[in-house]
């Protein structure tokens, strides 16, 4: 048995990028500073890494990104020793800042509900992530339930004529522009955003040529528009209304307007106004006692993978310092970047992106997430990290 249980709540981005940089980097520096062993329990809810990234292109046309491939198993996959790393099938129920105890339930291959079970954890990672509205674009539970999810409104994809999309984000402008790219104007298909442009967190140029992408494929653009409510009609159609007393009835609504965080099993003295995990600048959860961090969607919403890749350093290395009582590595606090980072694909052949302030022509966006929205690292992810 370890001298010291590091479990890690959640199986997606900011879960296996713990597992796989402690295990890597930061344990073997601190077990020689220390001299104690280390283990990794991680706890997921699906037996399965969900890779969301590539959705909105496997969803609209999966000829070019198959659906099944938006899936990884995480045991089967995970390269680690049984001395270093275990894998938890498990629904968290709760856990106990006091006694420092996560409680579980089992879960089977078909999400039955088995025996209950509990551990002690000396250092606790928090990386249970968030869901979308609609449940295609984000893992929620079961994978299996995620990927019918994907299915069914693929289905319903080329069953509709008109299609509206709620939302200015990159879910709701790649989408669209899937959309775009595969059916034209053969579909009628709408983007309405409460906004004043479309990606509204970067510099205003980037959502004024996502606005204009979408519109050369003939996608409908509507700012300043938020939507009120959508009512499912009897003739199968939805009624969206927005705006001042606006409204239209469309074949397909989309929900692409935010996340939620996965905290249900979370302490709601852990949490913030908004329902997120509540973390200092050093990315602790201070108010859960020693050696308790926040990564990834739950401490603050939609995290991208490249958000989690410059913030790891900072959990990670903020963890090593304190588990080693100083000797390994300094405290380091998280600054958000002034500048966000945004790489948005809008349609097969083009895309808009920004880093640090400065804007990066179309083809740099399609190479790097345009030409196949980074599938290939569905399965790195659980093979090899973020």
């Amino acid at each position: 048995m370890a001298d010291h249980e590091i479990v890690v709540l959640g199986g997606s981005y900011g879960g296996l990028a713990t597992a796989h940089d402690l295990i890597k980097k930061y344990i073997p520096l601190v077990t020689k500073a220390t001299n104690q062993k280390y283990h990794i329990t991680l706890i997921s809810l699906s037996s399965h890494f969900f890779f969301p990234v590539a959705v909105p292109r496997a969803v609209v046309d999966p000829s070019l990104i198959p659906i099944a491939k938006l899936e990884v198993p995480i045991k089967q996959k995970v390269p680690f020793a049984d001395d270093q790393f275990t894998f938890v099938h498990a629904e968290i129920t709760s856990f106990d800042t006091s006694s420092r105890t996560v409680h579980y339930t089992l879960l089977d291959e078909q999400y039955n509900k088995g025996a209950r079970g509990s551990i002690h954890y000396d250092s606790l990672f928090i990386a249970l992530g968030s869901h979308t509205k609609h449940p295609a674009f984000k893992l929620r539970g079961s994978h299996h339930e995620t990927i019918s999810e994907v299915e069914k409104l693929n289905g319903e994809i080329s069953a509709a004529k008109s299609i509206l999309i709620a939302g200015g984000g990159p879910v709701a402008v790649e989408t669209a522009g899937e959309l775009g790219s595969k059916y034209g104007a053969s579909k009628s298909v709408t983007v309405l955003t409460n906004g004043p442009r479309l990606l509204h967190n970067v510099n205003p140029d980037i959502g004024t040529n996502a606005k204009y992408y979408l519109e050369k494929m003939g996608v409908h653009v509507s700012l300043n528009a938020n939507v009120t409510s959508a009512t499912r009609l009897d003739t199968g159609q939805t009624r969206v209304q927005f705006g001042q007393d606006q409204s239209v009835d469309v074949d397909l609504y989309i929900d692409a307007t935010g996340v939620i965080p996965n905290n249900d099993a979370i302490p709601k003295d852990l949490l913030t106004d908004r329902g997120f995990l509540e973390v200092n600048a050093y990315q602790r959860a201070t108010k859960a006692g020693a050696l308790v961090y926040g990564i990834g969607d739950i401490v603050g919403g939609w995290a991208q993978i490249a958000e989690i890749a410059f913030i790891k350093g900072v959990v990670f290395g903020n963890w090593a310092y304190e588990v080693s009582g100083g000797k390994v590595g300094k405290e380091t606090q998280w600054e958000t970047p002034k500048n966000s980072m945004m790489l948005v694909p809008v349609g097969t052949k083009k895309a808009v992106a920004t880093a640090f302030g400065w804007r990066f022509p179309s083809i740099f966006g399609w190479l790097l997430k345009g030409r196949d929205y980074m599938i290939g690292k569905a399965e790195a992810t659980v093979t090899s990290g973020v």
